[in-house]
């Protein structure tokens, strides 16, 4: 055990040095205003140039630079989460493959290299969700790597396409005849990683990964993965005027069901990946307001305090047996008051106190939506999205820290774990001043929207409305809703995997299928290596047969004329 937390500490410490040096890095790019490209030629097939490419500039490195940080916070979290398990060092090595396949993807700005990175993050994805091997992780590992792979397919129609271009750098796209196709497969695959509607259903389903991996994922890597990929080719996308308007009705409607469905969940992990569904919805929002350093921005305080939220809820459920359902849980606050206080800071963060991280970017593009050009209802839809946040998040907490005492006797639950309360006291800071830092550090986060005051107070009035609302539930004793058809409904997130992802995921298998009958084993083994090899026998079958009887021939003539000498 001492060999396999040594190795964990310095893989911790090897991410946080990377998250040092990263930073600078950053400061020195943003104070010169350059940036660098580091190209390797791979080979040149006819008038395509496969290259290897490095981009370096303020977005990638601080992009890396939050994700090593953050990953370093979940690997000391680890040393006390994963203690006892009996395969504590393959789990260190997938982390630590994720977050390599996750800088792939932010320093590469190849199409074809950035396959690497997007592909790797599907592959090790699946290998944590399954990582406790049951049916359960299973099925959930299975509909993570199927979704994923939907994206993976039209980011390779993509490559296919540009293959007209002879090259795929993101930096030097220009318009083509196919080009809107192109923009159109990107858009697509975007929304499969960072799960939007009617891509949605996988993002609950792995939350059966081990807590310190669904922070990690849920925070910085995976399903960030699209949102990053929109900002990198956001101009190019923006180009075209469905673009806008097709992000923005996905993004509500996204941002709408993971807040109504979260007020029906009681497992506590999966109203956590709700949560990010919500704010996934919000940063593509932004997008679609033509905002994209806003969606930057608001990406980098979410994952502040998501990680601090998912480990706050990993303790609990670490101290309490590995129970997740939230009505098995109460009175957390006598129990551990201090990761009761670090979960209140990062659920008023996601609500977007005043002050805290996800106030400055969350209350910019809402602020966006207000005076944005959209009609009443769709506005409506979208302030709603914010009295949702509060309502669940406040369930949440009402549920957890301020519940009923729990009938079960848990011993030797406390606050005491260093490995536990260090990475939360870091990203607490980054849940207080996160916001704030970025915002000052980086000119581009900051917008000057100006509007009437009363207008200005809407967000604010919203999220004391919700507040009190979810008090005045709480007080009268309704803490969830009951009716059976809405929380059936609900809890199944609209059914979106029955009717949207099993018969999508079933007509691919369909076509995989009639293709491997039809290509692989009927027209590739007439015209492949069996056929070649039929063909050859024959030949050589009918060569060997004339040749039999052109050497019989020769020796009858030889014959004829030995005895005629």
């Amino acid at each position: 055990m001492f060999k396999m937390i040594s190795v964990e500490l310095s893989f911790s410490l090897l991410l946080f040095f990377s998250f040092f040096i990263m930073s600078l890095l950053m400061i020195y790019l943003c104070l010169n205003n350059v940036c660098f490209i580091f190209s390797w030629e791979l080979f040149n097939c006819m008038s395509s140039s496969v290259s290897f490419d490095i981009l370096l500039d303020w977005m990638s490195c601080s992009f890396s630079g939050l994700v090593c940080f953050i990953s370093g916070c979940v690997m000391v979290f680890s040393l006390s989460y994963m203690k006892g398990d009996a395969n504590s060092f393959r789990f260190v090595i997938m982390v630590m493959l994720f977050v390599l396949s996750m800088n792939f993807l932010i320093f590469i700005p190849s199409l074809v290299s950035l396959l690497l990175g997007w592909d790797g993050l599907g592959l090790v994805s699946f290998c944590l969700v399954i990582y406790y091997q049951n049916n359960k992780s299973l099925a959930a590992g299975m509909l993570t790597v199927l979704m994923n792979r939907v994206g993976d397919c039209f980011i390779l129609v993509s490559i296919s396409i540009l293959l007209i271009l002879g090259h795929w750098n993101v930096l030097c796209f220009w318009d083509f005849i196919n080009f809107e196709m192109v923009n159109f497969f990107i858009m697509i695959a975007g929304m499969t990683k960072s799960a939007q509607i009617p891509f949605s259903s996988w993002l609950p389903a792995a939350m059966a990964a081990p807590t310190p991996v669904s922070a990690l994922v849920h925070s910085s890597t995976l399903v960030t993965a699209g949102v990053y990929l929109f900002v990198r080719f956001f101009n190019y996308l923006i180009v075209y005027y469905w673009f806008g308007v097709f992000m923005f009705y996905i993004s509500i409607l996204t941002t709408i069901m993971s807040g109504i469905c979260a007020l029906y969940e009681y497992d506590m992990k999966k109203i956590i990946a709700l949560s990010t569904l919500s704010q996934l919805g919000v940063m593509m929002m932004s997008l679609s307001l033509g905002m994209p350093m806003m969606a930057l921005f608001h990406l980098y305080t979410h994952a502040m305090f998501k990680a601090l939220l998912f480990m706050c809820g990993g303790n609990i459920i670490h101290c309490f047996g590995g129970s997740q359902d939230m009505r098995q849980i109460n009175k957390v606050s006598c129990l551990l008051p201090v990761t009761c206080m670090f979960l209140n800071v990062s659920n008023m963060a996601l609500c977007g106190m005043p002050f805290l991280a996800g106030f400055y970017s969350k209350d910019l593009i809402i602020e966006g939506l207000i005076i944005g050009n959209m009609n009443l209802f769709m506005l409506l839809l979208g302030l709603l999205g914010v009295c949702l946040t509060v309502l669940y998040s406040m369930r949440f907490s009402l549920y957890i820290i301020w519940g009923n005492e729990s009938f079960e006797v848990y011993s030797n639950v406390g606050d005491n774990d260093k490995n536990m309360f260090f990475p939360m006291s870091m990203l607490v800071m980054g849940a207080l001043w996160g916001g704030w830092f970025f915002q000052s550090m980086f000119s581009l986060f900051e917008a000057n929207i100006y509007m009437p005051f009363f207008m200005k107070l809407i967000v604010s009035f919203l999220i004391v409305f919700s507040l009190l609302l979810s008090i005045g539930f709480w007080e009268s004793g309704y803490t969830g809703i009951d009716l059976s058809v809405l929380n059936y409904v609900n809890s199944s997130m609209w059914f979106m995997s029955s009717f949207i992802c099993y018969p999508l995921l079933s007509s691919f298998k369909g076509v995989s299928n009639s293709s491997l009958k039809v290509v692989d084993m009927g027209w590739f083994e007439i015209l492949g290596g069996s056929g070649v090899f039929n063909l050859s026998k024959v030949f050589f079958f009918i060569l060997e047969h004339w040749m039999m009887l052109v050497i019989n021939c020769y020796l009858i003539i030889f014959i004829c004329f030995i005895v005629f000498i």
